[in-house]
């Protein structure tokens, strides 16, 4: 596919994430673009490429993971529905509000949260979403602001966590090319550990998030979404069109019910544990260590048990407890999925457009390119600049990964560059491609559960993204040319060291930027706050 597209095979992405970043018009630019890809692999017949559009898009609709993850997105609707009704967020958030008196405490304790909740980037995104927006709310907080927030603390985090949703498909896919090359005898498990510190972007990303709240700096768009919250009281732009309309007052709470915090607290615990449970459960634990039942764990079907349980949990708490009638359950529960509609349809359509991209080959593509210039030294760079590429334009890190893995390790192996450092930059690129993609299912969902204008979100994250990812180059060539082992008054420096200066340059620059960057210029595409 590579060789009988080339450069074509990435019209359809880039046309669908300018034209989403400029018109603003999210489901028109995705479909646009779907329907260009089409029309590409039918051999330019555009009334083919039509019906072929649709085609495309049920098979991503229909696909078990995919599915899953929309009925899981529908059951967290009617979960908010439920919560809405029962008053328990606001109950909550009150006792939540008593012991945080900054706009600062109300930011760390959202990224606090987000780190927390590492069982799985879905999941936290939900939860600290819904807890912390009625919070970040009233100290005047964009919502923005949130969505990045969210964004940089849960994929970044559960990512390197070894408890994880994440940490079975990354762990499979270095056995898989260890398998295939019998002079390595180290374990992926043991590789995993060992790339965790070579995750440049990924803590980077991280630490960037708290150096901005301690320091209270923002630059570019973000800096002006926060100054509209601030002096006018706006956590949306004037123009704004969130992703979910998340307003508690659309659902009334009964008059003669008496909200509690736990009426929230138990079905969020709910959810978690029972994620947990099902990720060792549907991997073959007890039978299996927790390490290798993670490996094999179903995360979708775990996540769907967990939003499946908190459900069934506030309906026994509305019913039981808090003597709510049926009907008005009900009710709630078709408010929570009008909710999520849209993002729903931005899901289906940003996974077909990246099914089509990988139709196209994008991935091939920018791979044989990416290997005509690699050495040794700059492998670690390459491959982290190609993941975050092919990341970008189909809008899935897994995917990426799944795509990079076969080519780089054994090129690594074969040119004798560090197995860790090649694996650290696949893991951590496809999550820097998908930070600045508006087609990536985890910024969709940052959008949705902060209340966010979906391109708004996209437009403020950029910048930060960028920063880290530009670092991260940095950081990934001094170590390709031996940096990471030279030895300085009998010490070696490694990975770690390189990840203390690229932390120091990080400050510097965010510095920089938040007291001399022009934030009258946009630094990306338009934005509502411009």
């Amino acid at each position: 596919m590579a060789a009988e597209y080339g450069i074509i095979s990435l019209l359809p992405a880039l046309f669908a994430i300018v034209m989403t970043l400029v018109s603003r018009q999210v489901l028109l630019s995705l479909f646009t673009g779907i329907w260009i890809g089409a029309t590409i692999l039918v051999g330019w017949n555009p009334i083919h490429g039509a019906a072929h559009s649709l085609q495309l898009v049920i098979n991503s609709v229909t696909g078990s993971f995919n599915s899953k993850l929309l009925l899981f997105t529908f059951l967290s609707g009617a979960m908010l529905g439920m919560i809405f009704l029962s008053g328990g967020m606001q109950a909550l958030a009150q006792r939540i509000i008593s012991r945080i008196q900054t706009r600062k405490q109300a930011e760390l304790g959202t990224g606090i949260l987000g780190m927390l909740i590492f069982v799985d980037s879905y999941a936290s995104t939900m939860i600290t979403g819904s807890v912390m927006r009625p919070i970040t709310d009233k100290f005047d907080i964009s919502r923005e602001k949130l969505a990045y927030l969210l964004d940089s603390t849960t994929s970044p985090v559960v990512s390197v966590a070894v408890v994880s949703t994440w940490v079975g498909f990354e762990v499979g896919l270095i056995r898989d090319q260890i398998n295939n090359i019998s002079a390595i005898d180290k374990s992926a498990f043991v590789i995993f550990l060992e790339s965790i510190p070579f995750r440049f972007y990924s803590l980077l990303a991280v630490t960037l998030v708290f150096i901005l709240i301690v320091m209270d700096w923002d630059f570019g768009p973000m800096k002006e979404a926060e100054k509209r919250a601030k002096e006018e009281g706006k956590v949306l732009g004037d123009d704004a069109d969130p992703l979910i309309e998340t307003r508690e007052e659309d659902i009334d709470t009964p008059d003669h019910v008496d909200p509690r915090w736990w009426y929230f607290a138990v079905p969020i615990v709910s959810l978690v544990a029972v994620t947990g449970f099902g990720l060792l459960y549907s991997g073959g634990w007890p039978s299996k260590a927790p390490v290798e039942a993670l490996k094999g764990a179903a995360t979708a079907d775990a996540i769907l048990w967990g939003v499946f349980s908190a459900c069934a949990l506030l309906l026994a708490i509305l019913v039981g407890h808090a003597r709510v009638e049926l009907e008005d359950v009900s009710d709630s529960i078709f408010e929570g999925f009008k909710m999520v509609m849209f993002p729903v349809a931005v899901l289906s359509l940003a996974w077909t457009i990246g099914s089509v991209s990988e139709a196209l080959g994008v991935g091939p593509y920018v791979v044989s390119i990416a290997q005509g210039v690699i050495t040794a030294e700059m492998l670690p760079a390459v491959v982290f600049i190609s993941a975050a590429i092919i990341s970008f334009a189909i809008g899935t890190s897994w995917g990426t990964m799944g795509i990079m893995f076969p080519v780089a390790v054994p090129l690594a192996f074969n040119l004798g560059a560090p197995l860790a450092g090649a694996t650290g930059a696949i893991l951590t690129g496809s999550l820097f491609g998908d930070h600045c993609s508006p087609i990536s299912d985890t910024t969709v969902l940052s959008s949705m559960f902060a209340g966010a204008d979906h391109v708004d979100h996209v437009n403020t994250q950029i910048p930060y993204a960028l920063l880290c990812g530009t670092v991260a180059t940095g950081l990934f060539l001094a170590g390709g040319y031996g940096v990471a082992s030279l030895t300085v008054f009998g010490y070696t420096v490694g990975p770690l060291v390189l990840l203390v200066a690229g932390v120091a340059a990080l400050f510097v620059a965010a510095y920089y930027l938040s007291e001399h960057a022009d934030v009258s210029v946009p630094t990306t595409f338009g934005s509502s706050s411009d």
